[in-house]
């Protein structure tokens, strides 16, 4: 566990503890939006600063406890530095200057380098990432990895239970019954689904399409039922894209899986599957976004051949919480 002793001012504190155990959610939380750092020549915000320092381990501080001595991680080598905060704004830290005109004995060095290698370890994990674990015989409970009522880092048992091993929660878009596309001669209704589940206790995520073309005669909407020459088959093609959430690094989200896919059946009647597997271990926590995107359908049968049967399909959108 990363050790309680550390800087007077509670605002710094956090901002180190979110530092070390990499928690991008509460180090943005920490930090004003005008936050800025400087390390000789190099400056920045809070972003910058996240992505290039990974730790930090106090050996002495100054009265005030705005200046703080010890061990820092500059592109993962440790480095005897000097953090001198700017006065935090109440909770939240406004500003840093670093310097490495330090010197740290030896013992103590080698004592902060121990810190911090205990740090990255818990850091590994994510805080708010969630496990399905055993508790007494087949009794599976959430287990969330984070901070308890002592202050170390372990897994908690959230009290909710875990029965089943694949679903722990599903999501559909549209949320209820089918998406509709259509052109005068064409249709195919679809379902984007994903299920939160379980994979070596960690989650992961299993999504599915599916879809199921159609043909007008005269009067009424009939499925693809007949056997149709291999130019004329229906297939969707598309853009299938998992985003993380927006984060302090990743205004935007990072994209965590994209891949242009075909989804074809080549017997009748149709039925246009696809299937995809995402581990969620080791990704951060908060909403994820799977889409369907640039969706187009393409043939099928028509009277003839007459008609139009290529549809361009409106977009497939769901969010789902990982982790707490």
């Amino acid at each position: 566990m990363i050790s309680s002793d550390g800087p007077g001012h509670p605002g710094i504190q956090a901002f180190i503890d979110a530092l070390n155990i990499r928690d991008e959610r509460a180090f943005a939380d920490v930090v004003t939006d005008k936050f800025t750092y400087t390390f000789g020549e190099e400056n920045g915000g809070a972003a910058d600063f996240y992505k290039s320092f990974t730790g930090f381990a106090m050996t002495d501080q100054s009265s005030d406890g705005y200046t703080l001595t010890g061990v820092m991680l500059k592109a993962d080598e440790p480095v005897a530095a000097q953090w001198e905060f700017t006065p935090p704004a109440f909770m939240d830290v406004t500003g840093l200057t670093i310097g490495t005109d330090v010197e740290i004995p030896d013992d103590a060095f080698d004592d902060a380098v121990y810190e911090l290698d205990a740090a990255s370890l818990q850091a590994s994990t994510p805080v708010g990432t969630l496990r399905r674990m055993p508790l007494v015989r087949d009794d599976y409970y959430v287990h969330r990895w984070g901070r308890g009522a002592g202050g170390g880092i372990d897994w908690i048992n959230t009290g909710e239970k875990a029965t089943d091993p694949d679903v722990y929660k599903t999501f559909d878009s549209p949320a209820d019954g089918d998406q509709s596309d259509k052109v005068r001669a064409s249709k195919v209704n679809s379902r984007l689904s994903l299920s939160l589940g379980w994979d070596d206790s960690y989650q992961k995520a299993t999504a599915r399409f599916r879809a199921k073309p159609y043909y007008w005669d005269a009067t009424v909407w009939l499925e693809e039922n007949m056997r149709l020459a291999d130019a004329r088959i229906p297939v969707i093609t598309g853009r299938l894209t998992l985003t993380g959430p927006p984060s302090l690094t990743e205004p935007e989200g990072k994209v965590i899986s994209t891949e242009l896919v075909t989804i074809r059946d080549a017997t009748a009647p149709y039925l246009l599957e696809l299937t995809r597997e995402f581990s969620l271990k080791d990704l951060q926590p908060g909403t994820y976004r799977l889409a369907l995107t640039e969706a187009v359908k393409k043939g099928g049968f028509a009277f003839g051949g007459k008609y139009n049967t290529t549809i361009k399909m409106k977009d497939h959108v769901l969010s789902f919480a990982v982790g707490s």
